[in-house]
């Protein structure tokens, strides 16, 4: 499978909400989707959701396989496997997934589940006088 610079595969993505239009409903995608343009209601998708730069999605339910956002999100992201918020990124909401990856800049206002296990859950990160800060978890709770 081929990949673009963004990690994203060229093959992974089949439908694509552009620039301008404005979709509401209940969205189930096989493949890939990208959003530069809007989506309201529900998603779910076996595979990739990307946000570009100019994308909303306003949704009660994000399920996918991975999730890359540089656009605004409103609703909670439930990724089987990653989700990535680029600088550009807003996102309210909660985030589960394994991986979540936040770039300087990008803004999340949520409860974030993320990793295995292993290490010390996180209740969230939240921005702090321009910078994102992690809000751990109480030990015992």
């Amino acid at each position: 499978m081929a990949y673009r610079k963004n990690g994203v595969s060229k093959d992974a993505l089949n439908t694509v909400v552009g620039i301008g239009s404005v979709l509401e409903g209940q969205f189930e995608v096989r493949e890939g989707i990208r959003v530069d343009g809007t989506l309201k209601g529900t998603l779910m998708s076996s595979g990739m959701l990307v946000v570009g730069t100019s994308g909303l999605v306003e949704a009660d339910i994000i399920r996918v396989k991975e999730a890359h956002i540089a656009g605004r999100v409103k609703g909670n992201v439930e990724a089987e496997f990653r989700v990535k918020l680029e600088s550009s990124a807003e996102v309210i909401g909660d985030i589960r997934a394994q991986v979540l990856v936040i770039e300087e800049g990008a803004v999340f206002k949520g409860i974030c589940d993320a990793g295995d296990g292993g290490g010390m859950p996180l209740l969230g990160k939240t921005q702090v006088d321009g910078k994102v800060v992690e809000v751990p978890k109480a030990v015992g709770s």
